[in-house]
């Protein structure tokens, strides 16, 4: 059972880098945060269906969904790991991802809520 998830909210770079960026995705950048990151103990990806409820105008910019499991004690230096991972070099980063605007990642944990 993991104590936490990583919801990740991500968009390729453009739309002709977009085979790349889901090879990265999928090839390389799952499997290096799940080997690499502290606390990280899966992954799962999904991109958004083409059925809604809502109407095209109001569908989010970001496109792709990941849902990262986590089992750690401590949250805070899992967040922090993945951080410094991201700029340190520890992760191999792709061209093929937005990382600024309104498509760059929208990183969230959450926690099991309280009833």
């Amino acid at each position: 059972m993991s104590t936490a998830i990583l919801v990740a909210h991500v968009h390729p770079a453009d739309p002709s880098s977009e085979e790349a960026f889901n090879r990265w995705y999928d090839d390389v950048h799952i499997p290096q945060v799940v080997e690499r990151v502290p606390g990280v103990v899966s992954a799962s990806r999904f991109s958004l269906a083409d059925v809604q409820l809502l109407p095209e105008a109001a569908l989010p910019a970001r496109r792709y969904l990941s849902i990262y499991q986590l089992d750690t004690e401590d949250l805070a230096g899992t967040a922090q790991a993945l951080g410094s991972a991201l700029g340190d070099g520890t992760l191999d980063m792709s061209e093929a991802i937005a990382t600024t605007g309104e498509t760059g990642p929208e990183l969230l944990f959450y926690v099991p809520a309280e009833s």
